[in-house]
């Protein structure tokens, strides 16, 4: 009898001692990690977008167009609604710790890029300038972080000018994407 009595009390002792405390997931010791459920976050103008992946997942997604191919980037993709989203070709030779400066898309996969299709604008915005930091990278785990903040305009091929004005300004943007994974 003295047995059951004492798993019963040892069972007790275990669950008084085991702790739900998950202050690290939501206060993390590393600065670099964003803080956020959502696998993107950005300001578009005056809004916050709080975005995943257009399957609703944190991971990056293939690239659809052959001047992306999937062996030359890493494609992360917030998507908003049906019609907007913001999308990072990270060029894997930039897979490294380190800013990337963004400018003009070229569609020649020489350089990590940034594209928009903000629908809802009514007119096509055109990235321009900006910049996109790798934060963290992960290669056992197959994870990237970082941030990024760029500006567009209605026509790529003018300058940014009075009659060619920034229309967009995207500040204080974060992804936090898993790569590589069977699709």
């Amino acid at each position: 009898m003295k047995a059951p009595k004492f798993l019963l009390l040892l069972l007790i002792i275990i669950l008084n001692s085991c702790s739900s405390d998950n202050s690290n997931e939501d206060n993390p010791k590393d600065p670099t990690v964003p803080t956020s459920k959502f696998a993107m976050t950005a300001k578009v103008d005056d809004t916050v977008w709080e975005v995943n992946n257009p399957y609703n997942s944190n991971y990056a997604t293939k690239p659809l167009f052959d001047y992306y191919p999937a062996s030359e980037y890493i494609q992360v993709v917030g998507r908003r609604n049906a019609i907007d989203e913001i999308r990072l070709y990270i060029k894997r030779s930039d897979l490294k710790i380190g800013t990337y400066a963004i400018t003009s898309t070229t569609f020649d996969a020489s350089k990590t890029q940034i594209e928009v299709s903000l629908n809802s604008k009514g007119k096509s915005q055109y990235v321009v300038a900006g910049s996109l930091s790798i934060t963290s990278i992960d290669l056992t785990a197959k994870t990237v972080t970082g941030t990024f903040s760029f500006n567009c305009v209605d026509d790529y091929s003018k300058p940014v000018s009075a009659s060619n004005p920034v229309t967009t300004k995207v500040t204080n943007g974060t992804f936090n994407y898993k790569y590589d994974f069977a699709y």
